[in-house]
């Protein structure tokens, strides 16, 4: 990847290159005819001179237009990578944060010192299984989308959240503590019941569980990751 990045790099330097001396001639060029009125008389009265003269503006006119269309191709392209780069990093079902995007996130949390106040909650669709087989699995996915919907909805202004797998979900508080994670387990629980009120036939059953970084003294993000699924195995908690 860096290195289609440095290629493009140096293909956009060589077409300003390129431009800047296309200008630079067709400046000189017109310095020329504009300072030098025997010559104009001569191209005037010359016919031979007077093609060469329009073929030379005519090629310069068709260079500059065709390193225009370039930069317009390549910043077409740039963008294109962009968004793929972008998507690559987002589940398709969710557009939620898949694991790569989590891992790019976790390489900034590789200290003690910066582990320091991190949360993290771990989410799974305990009934998702039961949604598959019952209704089948166009509604399972109905299930996980308006389940990450409301997760989004909700977490965005606490923190980080991803798809981690399937059917694991997480969020990842900074600067967190007890009260703020319970303060976004509560929220949380509201949209749930919410949704489960306005749709009886696929209410969303929820399992969970949450750790602190202080609490188990994390050193790593993946010590933070490890701890929540041990804790999610010894006792997940519930809420629907």
């Amino acid at each position: 990847m860096n290195h289609k990045k440095n290629f493009a790099k140096k293909l956009h330097i060589f077409k300003l290159t390129v431009m800047a001396i296309i200008i630079i001639l067709a400046g000189i060029f017109f310095s020329i005819l504009a300072l030098n009125p025997a010559l104009r008389g001569m191209i005037s009265v010359n016919p031979l001179l007077l093609a060469i003269c329009t073929v030379t503006w005519i090629c310069l006119i068709v260079s500059f237009a065709h390193l225009a269309i370039d930069f317009y191709v390549i910043k077409k392209h740039h963008d294109l990578a962009r968004d793929l780069d972008e998507l690559s990093f987002l589940d398709t079902l969710t557009g939620l944060p898949n694991r790569y995007s989590i891992d790019r996130f976790s390489s900034k949390y590789n200290t003690p010192e910066k582990m320091e106040n991190l949360g993290c909650v771990l989410f799974m669709i305990s009934n998702l299984k039961e949604i598959n087989e019952k209704l089948g699995r166009d509604m399972g996915d109905k299930a996980i989308s308006d389940f990450c919907e409301i997760l989004e909805s909700v977490g965005r202004y606490y923190g980080l959240i991803g798809r981690n797998s399937g059917n694991e979900f997480i969020v990842v508080i900074e600067n967190s503590n007890k009260q703020s994670i319970e303060m976004f387990l509560s929220d949380f629980q509201r949209r749930i019941s919410n949704h489960n009120t306005l749709n009886p036939a696929i209410p969303l059953r929820i399992m969970y569980s949450y750790v602190l970084s202080n609490d188990i003294y994390a050193d790593h993000f993946y010590t933070l990751i490890t701890g929540v699924y041990r804790r999610f195995n010894e006792h997940p908690l519930t809420l629907m």
